[in-house]
Formats: C-alpha cells, structure tokens, sequence
C-alpha cells in the first residue's frame, strides 16, 4: 500500500500546486473574490476496499461538517471534520471468545475514526467538483480505546494516530426556490501509518448552508 500512499500524496501536491497558479491568475484578472466564510454539513456512508480490514468489517456510517471559503472564483480552501463508525461482519462477534487476545478482540470490534484535514475543492462547471484533502485522524475501538486499528497486522502494534486523507468528485443539486446546495460525491479516504494505507470508498452528502459570515 505503500505506492497507494505515495499517488495520493503526489497528486495532493498537485492540486495545492494547481490551486496556486490558478489563485495568482485570477487575482490578476482584478476579479472580485468572494471573501465570506460558508458552512457545509452531512452524511458519510463507506465500505472498506483493503483485504485486511475488509475481512472483518464492512458498512461505516458518520457525518461530515466544513468550513470554506472562496480563493478564486473556482476554487475553495476549507477545514472538513469527518467522524465515522465502522461495524464489523455480523458473525464476526461470535469468533471472540474468554481467550482471545486484545488484536483479536479489537479485530471482531467496531470502530469510530475522527479525522480533521484541510481541504481543496475546485468547480469543474455545471455544479460538479473535485476535491483533496490530507490531515491527522485519530481511531477509537470499542475493544479497547488505545488499541486503535492496531488489529491490522502492518501497522505493529496499537495504532490510535495516522495520517487520513482523500480525494473525492461530486455534484451540486440546487433545490428550492433559494437554489439550495445539496452535494452527492464518491470519496476514496485512506488512514495512513508506519507506510501503510487502510482505504475505503462511498458516498457523502453535505448540504451548504445560505447563511455565513464575513472575515
């Protein structure tokens, strides 16, 4: 997973890269930036899409809350907060038993994951986006709250801190007579560690809030 890692980590720089340059065009341009501050919160839905946690777990349920505001007329830098719970396979409870070890408990365990990342976001025209965003993730099981992910055998031992990051495309529906955002994306998220990448894949659901305040 170490290759996955590094993809995600070049094409991050890329977009910040990317981000940069078109920021400077713009601002050239002397077109007006919208300087006021938005709020955007939802629903996470996701599945684990690596062999090892996809063994023992499956559907992760959560919300997702975020702070942006616009740089250039097309792109927005932001702070995201996502918190998720992952459930295990519903045999999986059944395979612990008086004996087993705290890995194997926390293995047949479900987990919270709180990751807080900023973030990138660009309009791609006709409501669609694409988005990045990296920063640190914390894990809690309910094993054991200091063992973490540390059931995943790469990561040696109890892991609770790692690096989450994602990339995601969505799409803006306006609903009502304000024009009301809804955002539908596909995200694919990974919490890194010791060179060792857990990833998952689904769906999340934002709705941008009318009212802000100015900075």
């Amino acid at each position: 997973m170490k290759k996955a890692a590094i993809l995600v980590t070049g094409i991050l720089f890329f977009f910040f890269q990317n981000a940069l340059a078109q920021q400077i065009t713009e601002n050239e341009n002397s077109s007006p930036i919208d300087k006021s501050i938005y709020f955007s919160a939802g629903l996470n839905f996701s599945l684990p899409v690596h062999i090892m946690m996809y063994r023992s777990h499956r559907l992760a349920v959560g919300v997702n809350a975020r702070a942006f505001k616009k740089i250039s007329p097309k792109t927005e830098l932001g702070l995201k907060f996502d918190y998720d719970y992952r459930f295990i396979k519903s045999k999986s409870k059944k395979l612990i038993t008086p004996e087993s070890t705290l890995e194997e408990r926390a293995l047949h365990s479900n987990f919270s994951l709180f990751c807080l990342k900023p973030n990138i976001q660009f309009d791609l025209g006709s409501n669609w986006y694409l988005g990045a965003e990296t920063g640190v993730g914390y894990v809690l099981s309910d094993a054991d709250p200091h063992f973490g992910l540390g059931f995943v055998s790469e990561f040696a031992g109890p892991q609770q801190f790692g690096i989450c990051s994602g990339l995601y495309l969505g799409k803006y529906l306006l609903v009502g007579p304000q024009k009301d955002k809804i955002g539908i994306s596909m995200d694919l998220t990974q919490f890194l560690a010791h060179g060792h990448a857990e990833n998952s894949l689904g769906l999340k659901f934002c709705y941008v809030f009318n009212k802000h305040h100015s900075s």
